[in-house]
């Protein structure tokens, strides 16, 4: 089985729009939220935003006070009017596109015009248009049902927006048979166009389809539709859970889309889950499960943060370099596996398949973590008095930023409401623990160049790797409320800042070879730098794409970063 993944699938533009105006009002605080009726046909986003404090509620006249948001789908004229009656902060997400049919229709009506709304009787865009288009007003759902129009004098067509393509021109082309003097506006949206369009081109490369989507969703159902009439069997699911592999062995290239409300963390699921069934009964299926789990569980940090350490005793010419390296590998896993844990519990339900294999796998990780913690201090007490005062103080700084997680326990604050202190703690505590302070004691407790050349260069490697996950990850990061630099600064700023972190590391090595601070082996650092650089690009061209390939990108290039210039120093190049 090969999987072919539609790069029109994920939010439409309307929706993606709506749910970013939601979390800028949550972070701007007047609680309580609510929505007037479901703000899009996804239960995962809705899910998600309830988690967040964002209701649904169909009874607003009730509430005395908070932000109420209207729906992307459009409210009725006249419940807008009694809506904004209300002593509420009224936030009016209807999708613009939704907005132009809207405005289509109120002026017709005021024109004279019968209007003709070609939808889905029940979905409530079609209900919010009838509302706007005068009692003469009358909806079909195809030309099969224009034999049911009356009282025709002066016709206008117009659609709901997600509708299909092709039933619209069929549509059309029939009234003008019955209707010469037909005027009309082509209302589906470019978003619903584009999506429909990719499906049709794409199905001559696929043996069946598998839509993601809420089950209420009219622009899935009209994916779903569309690889029927393709005469491809398909499969309308909402999560991951619902695909049947003993059904989907048999299809050797399946084709994979969504509709316009499924977030992208959904649908990178369902291709690692569909990627699984291919590889299931194949030795290489076991051996990436392994990788995966290995990767999932953070035991590879321990592999990298040692080269990373062990590079740095190279380039600074640290003699007793083992168990302080030993050390702060495993006080670093300890930090990020049980940071994990703690997140995957606060960020309900989960978006990743990481979390999900964290959540079940909580309690070994965290007394595997507890124990590195232990050991970490341990081999600290052997060292230099200053190492058991500064992992102290950081098991310390990682409290204030992770107790916060703990809902239950304390509200949401500490170090977690200063904007994007998850990456710069993480990317400081690194550089700190693996370069700097390790070149600070074995220099006398003396800050040379070469170190401080060094560390800094490590940090913006890190930073640089933090960014790339994190941008990946920014709009189930942004749902979930977590704390990244991308959901602060936004994603074009971010990659911005991405280029500029890995060009300062670069920089400074190269000023320290040049200025003889740092030896000629520094330079086996920069394929490391490269290959992120590279596996960014690759990102940023894949659609959706998994988890495991992302992080074995990010962390590959710091594994390599670390081991290439160990290897120059052992053998002497």
């Amino acid at each position: 089985m090969s999987v072919i993944t539609a790069h029109t699938a994920g939010f439409c533009w309307g929706v993606r729009r709506a749910v970013d105006m939601v979390l800028s009002e949550l972070r701007k605080g007047g609680d309580p939220y609510a929505v007037y009726g479901e703000l899009v046909h996804n239960p995962q986003v809705l899910r998600a935003l309830e988690k967040r404090g964002v209701s649904i509620c169909m009874t607003p006249e009730k509430m005395d006070r908070g932000t109420l948001f209207l729906r992307t789908h459009g409210t009725e004229l006249e419940k807008c009017t009694q809506l904004n009656q209300l002593p509420l902060k009224i936030r009016d997400l209807t999708c613009p596109r939704v907005g132009r049919v809207l405005a289509i229709a109120k002026k017709k009506c005021q024109e004279g015009y019968d209007v003709i709304i070609l939808g889905d009787h029940s979905h409530q865009e079609v209900r919010s248009i009838l509302s706007y288009s005068g009692e003469k007003a009358q909806v079909i759902s195809g030309p099969d049902e224009i034999s049911t129009l009356s009282g025709i004098s002066k016709p206008f067509l117009l659609s709901q927006t997600t509708q299909n393509t092709e039933a619209f021109e069929r549509t059309k082309n029939a009234l003008q048979k019955k209707f010469p003097e037909l005027e009309y506006a082509f209302t589906i949206c470019n978003s619903t166009s584009l999506r429909q369009d990719e499906l049709r081109q794409l199905c001559d490369k696929a043996n069946c389809v598998v839509v993601v989507g809420g089950k209420n969703s009219a622009n899935t159902a009209r994916l779903v539709e569309i690889a029927s009439e393709e005469g491809l069997p398909s499969y309308h699911i909402e999560t991951y859970e619902e695909l049947d592999a003993d059904e989907l062995e048999q299809y050797e290239n399946v084709l994979l889309t969504s509709g316009a409300s499924t977030p992208s963390w959904s649908i990178r699921k369902v291709r690692e889950k569909l990627l699984e069934i291919q590889g299931g009964g194949l030795r290489t299926g076991q051996i990436r499960k392994f990788i995966q789990n290995a990767i999932f569980g953070n035991f590879h940090v321990l592999p990298v943060t040692f080269v990373l350490g062990a590079a740095g005793a190279c380039i600074l010419n640290i003699v007793n370099w083992l168990m302080p390296v030993m050390a702060a590998s495993l006080f670093l896993y300890a930090v990020h596996t049980l940071t994990s844990v703690l997140e995957s519990e606060y960020s309900r339900p989960s978006r990743l398949r990481r979390q999900e294999f964290i959540r079940i796998h909580r309690m070994l990780l965290t007394v595997i973590s507890v124990i590195a913690f232990a050991g970490s201090l341990v081999l600290s007490v052997f060292l230099n008095p200053l190492w058991p005062v500064i992992l102290g103080v950081m098991l310390v700084l990682f409290l204030l930023y992770s107790i916060p997680l703990m809902r239950k326990v304390y509200p949401l604050g500490g170090l977690r409401s200063l904007p994007g202190s998850r990456d710069l703690l993480f990317a400081g505590a690194w550089s700190f623990l693996l370069t700097f302070l390790p070149g600070y004691i074995s220099a006398g407790e003396f800050v040379t160049p070469g170190t401080m050349l060094w560390a800094a260069a490590l940090f913006f490697l890190f930073l640089s790797r933090c960014l790339l996950t994190d941008i990946v990850d920014l709009q189930g990061d942004a749902l979930m409320g977590m704390d990244t630099i991308p959901i602060h600064v936004g994603k074009s700023r971010s990659v911005v800042l991405f280029w500029l972190c890995l060009s300062l590391a670069s920089v400074l090595l190269v000023a320290g070879i040049v200025s003889g601070y740092l030896p000629y082996s520094t330079a086996a650092f920069f394929p490391g730098l490269l290959s992120l650089a590279a596996g960014f690009l690759i990102l940023a061209r894949t659609p959706f794409p998994l988890e495991l390939s992302k992080r074995v990108i990010a962390d590959g290039s710091l594994f390599t970063a670390g081991v290439l210039p160990v290897l120059v120093c052992i053998t002497g190049w």
